[in-house]
């Protein structure tokens, strides 16, 4: 069994049995990041040094954090075109990464939990109108496995206006294996997404969204298909709390003293004392 760690802006995190293996991955950083930005105009042919250039516009953007992100993607040919956006972005490296591992006495288990608080906020809110000869249109939204998203493809009119609004609190990963082979593997990541959607489309419109559980597994998804001309509105929301989070041993750790010094009523109220405040541990 190995299993590695490193606090910093990434760390690493793996678990090796005779025949299988278990690993995570995390990056995330101190930072914040504000994107604004409007754009008013037509795509239309420009001369340029005796020949013609095809009218055209293209958009790419990705943005990812401690798998909190957003990617879209947008092509059009000529038309009017006009979209406003603000994009704003806080994440936090503040707290340690931590890691336990505990194996009772006589069992052939081990327990593995890994802690992590780096949280990171993300609101992204954009509009975007669109007519023309087409434009193809792309967005996803996810946050540590769940993830929302809209399709808007050969559409010669599309008016959209989304809102984002994405956090994570903090995550947590437990692993249950012995020498020969891991039991579970389970990653608790507290997070929060809403994901609102208006549009107006003629063309193909797709949307898919889907909410993971612990193990990886769908909890609730969904994948719709439209081709015409359609209103359509969405309001997605996705929320997973986990509250198991690292202890802290503020009272009355193992061999922290301090039964002596309380009085004969106090005392009285336990059973056996021994082994808990004299550091001996003995098996009853």
């Amino acid at each position: 069994m190995l299993i590695s760690l490193a606090s910093a802006a990434s760390w690493s995190g793996s678990v090796r049995t005779d025949s299988d293996a278990w690993s995570i991955h995390r990056e995330s950083s101190n930072m914040s990041f504000t994107y604004e930005q409007s754009v008013l105009g037509t795509i239309s042919a420009v001369d340029f040094r005796g020949r013609s250039l095809s009218p055209y516009h293209s958009f790419y953007e990705d943005v990812l954090v401690n798998e909190v992100g957003v990617r879209e993607r947008t092509a059009a040919l000529a038309g009017s075109f006009r979209s406003e956006e603000e994009l704003k972005l806080c994440s936090s490296i503040n707290n340690s990464v931590n890691m336990t591992l505990t194996k009772p006495a006589g069992s052939d288990l081990y327990d593995i939990e890994f802690y992590e608080r780096w949280p990171v906020k993300l609101n992204y809110s954009k509009s975007m109108q669109y007519s023309g000869k087409g434009i193809n249109n792309r967005e996803i939204a996810g946050n540590n496995r769940d993830y929302a998203g809209a399709s808007f493809l050969y559409n010669s009119e599309l008016s959209k206006e989304r809102s984002l609004n994405m956090s994570l609190e903090r995550m947590n990963a437990t692993i249950l294996a012995t020498d020969e082979a891991i039991e579970l593997g389970e990653v608790q990541a507290t997070r929060d997404t809403q994901y609102k959607l208006q549009s107006h489309s003629n063309g193909i419109a797709g949307f898919k969204w889907r909410q993971s559980g612990e193990d990886g597994s769908f909890l609730n998804a969904g994948d719709e298909r439209f081709v015409g001309e359609f209103d359509i509105n969405k309001n997605i929301r996705m929320k997973s709390r986990f509250d198991k989070i690292l202890k802290e041993d503020e009272w009355l750790p193992c061999c922290s003293g301090g039964f002596a010094d309380m009085n004969s009523l106090e005392q009285r109220t336990l059973k056996s004392a021994k082994g808990i405040f004299d550091c001996t541990c003995p098996q009853y």
